[in-house]
């Protein structure tokens, strides 16, 4: 339902900002604090996962970004 498309939603918010970042050699904490979350803050478990899930990301988007595949 709405939660599966929230979920589907944040996630490919979080694919998009991390790559642009990584494409454009932001620093991760610069591309995190730039990013606009609010949306998504009502998922459940955000705050405690957001942060880490957005990093993994972009650690994952660096490796491929590198050829490194996932």
């Amino acid at each position: 339902g709405a939660d599966i498309a929230t979920t589907r939603e944040y996630l490919r918010a979080l694919r998009e900002a991390m790559g642009r970042a990584v494409e454009d050699m932001v620093p991760f904490e610069e591309a995190f604090a730039r990013a606009d979350w609010s949306r998504f803050a009502a998922l459940p478990a955000f705050e405690a996962a957001h942060r880490r899930n957005a990093f993994n990301t972009y650690l994952r988007m660096e490796r491929e970004s590198l050829g490194q595949g996932r």
